[in-house]
């Protein structure tokens, strides 16, 4: 075997899939990595969704994964959560699943601002008006807030999509003040829990991503190996924009297996 990896840590959203379509040759090189004992664990910004539904998606695309295998920035969320923070108030600006999600963990969701001591804002199709509002007065309060990520756009079939990062802008705008925390990437939470899950140290494990300033400053911070994939967000043409770069660049994600021959 050329490269040292024992595990991918793979970004979903224009890496794996786009929307509801299995990026070309994903599925082939999933089966002969883990043929090989690879282990996989697959990352997303994605906080619509719970780990478990995003299983169930790529599982459906093609790919048998497992909930375990799956961390989210609404994973990273709960987990940090759950361990210090359970008696928190939490008002969300997001979609049902992950207002289901933390309260399936435990946790308090209110929507009286006076109530609240986070503010968690996650990308919301339902955003309006009134949303901003509560969360404004909450804020002014004296709630924290929290972001799952701060992706601008979502990649989805045919294009992008606003993304979290648009809500939080907003949120943020009216508070005056960025985040208090971050959960997605490249914040390092999803790289932590990622790695518990695993049990294996970060020499061991491959980043793969399409976002330069997210999956790819994401493993720079993480102390991680990455190798860009050109099937979403970032060019080739892009790279000579940042002050940081992969280990790797590859077409797709399709062709990580030529970096184990």
């Amino acid at each position: 075997m050329k490269c040292k990896y024992q595990a991918i840590l793979a970004d979903l959203d224009g890496t794996v899939n786009r929307g509801r379509t299995l990026i070309p040759g994903a599925d082939e090189a999933y089966k002969i990595l883990s043929g090989m004992g690879i282990r996989w664990m697959f990352l997303s910004n994605n906080a619509t969704s719970m780990a478990s539904d995003l299983a169930l998606k790529i599982t459906n695309l093609g790919l048998p994964v497992q909930p375990e295998q799956v961390v989210t920035s609404a994973s990273a969320l709960i987990y940090v959560l759950s361990q210090g923070r359970r008696d928190a108030r939490i008002m969300v600006v997001g979609e049902p699943r992950l207002i289901a999600g933390i309260v399936e963990a435990g946790i308090t969701v209110v929507e009286e601002p006076s109530e609240v001591d986070i503010v968690v804002v996650a990308r919301d199709s339902g955003f309006n008006f009134e949303k901003l509002r509560k969360a404004h007065i909450a804020l002014q309060n004296g709630a924290r807030l929290w972001a799952t990520n701060m992706d601008v756009t979502f990649p989805v079939t045919g294009g992008l999509e606003p993304g979290a990062g648009a809500i939080v802008a907003a949120v943020a705008a009216v508070a005056g003040r960025p985040p208090d925390r971050v959960f997605g990437k490249p914040s390092a939470d999803i790289a932590e829990l990622a790695l518990k899950r695993l049990d294996l140290p970060k020499s061991a494990c491959l980043l793969v991503g399409d976002r330069m300033e997210t999956d790819i400053l994401f493993a720079k911070n993480a102390g991680i190996a990455s190798a860009l994939v050109l099937t979403g967000v970032t060019s080739r043409g892009d790279l000579q924009k940042y002050s940081f770069s992969p280990d790797y660049v590859l077409d797709s994600i399709a062709d990580v297996v030529t970096l184990f021959n």
